[in-house]
């Protein structure tokens, strides 16, 4: 049986399709750091295969698990709290490329790369991002392994990070605090349940594992994941209000715009219709299943989260 190998499956993003593919039947390892919380894997421990990879020979890591039908990198630092910017480049750039490298050289069907939308003069973690994409670009020149990068759009679902944007939202209604300042909400943003997102990044490992596909004399593709509505963020956090029925009050304009701040992005689905792909959640109904999860696990998670 092939292998789906999984970097930074302790994550958000990580962690959704890491039981995806457990739950479709497929073998798992699971690429994570050594200090790490596995909270999101818990049920999991049993059916995936860990490999710590703090200062391991990634070549060597990944040649064992031979055949590898897919890589999907999901491995990232934000750059949040002050890191200086040689650490995002170290994990973002350097570390990312030698997982491509390790990819490679144990012939691997396809390496995905968790992207993003955002421009790369937004912010030091979307310029190490856009960064390692080039890297990519000349790395598929001769590969046999095909490339396949992902702009993600703003991703939300259960279990996030409670400092997302919608996730914060989210908790403090649930709590009902007494205010959350906010900007005045003028930016519009494509917001992706993660559900479907897992439904993308899954939709194109089976492409990519295609005959067909393997054939293809273009080894570096991109594809664009989003919703492809562009919404208000004062909706967004209106509509989550109205759906936890909080009493929380939503002081918009209390907060100012972030530097360099991105007032509309809207992904093109084009190339992943081609591939019969599209959302399957509108935002409401994403949204009251985020709600609904985290209205059972919100104590529990805050706490791991701490």
């Amino acid at each position: 049986m092939s292998t789906i190998v999984i970097s930074g499956a302790s994550g958000f993003l990580g962690s959704h399709l890491t039981r995806h593919f457990v739950k479709a039947g497929r073998r798992v390892v699971a690429l994570v750091r050594s200090q790490s919380s596995l909270h999101r894997l818990t049920d999991l421990l049993n059916e995936v295969q860990l490999q710590f990879v703090d200062a391991g020979d990634l070549e060597n890591a990944l040649a064992a698990q031979a055949p590898i039908e897919a890589v999907i990198h999901t491995a990232t630092d934000y750059g949040r709290k002050g890191a200086p910017f040689s650490r995002l480049v170290e994990t973002n750039v350097v570390w990312s490329l030698r997982l491509a490298e390790a990819a490679v050289k144990a012939q691997a069907g396809c390496f995905l790369n968790a992207g993003t939308a955002l421009p790369p003069e937004v912010s030091p973690y979307a310029l190490s991002k856009h960064h390692f994409s080039q890297w990519l670009k000349w790395l598929a020149n001769g590969s046999e392994t095909c490339f396949v990068d992902v702009a993600l759009e703003t991703m939300y679902g259960e279990d996030d990070n409670p400092a997302q944007f919608i996730t914060s939202v989210i908790i403090g209604c649930l709590c009902n605090v007494e205010r959350l300042p906010l900007t005045t909400g003028e930016q519009k943003r494509d917001f992706i349940y993660i559900q479907d997102v897992v439904a993308a990044l899954a939709r194109l490992v089976e492409f990519y594992s295609r005959e067909e596909a393997k054939q293809c004399t273009h080894r570096y593709a991109t594809y664009s994941v989003g919703s492809g509505v562009a919404v208000p963020i004062r909706q967004v956090a209106g509509m989550i209000h109205a759906l936890s029925s909080s009493r929380t009050l939503l002081d918009f304009g209390a907060t100012p715009h972030r530097p360099h701040e991105v007032m509309f992005s809207q992904a093109d689905l084009t190339a992943m219709r081609r591939l019969n792909w599209s959302p399957h959640y509108n935002l409401q109904t994403g949204l009251s299943r985020t709600i609904a999860w985290w209205r059972a696990h919100k104590e529990e998670r805050l706490q791991c989260a701490g």
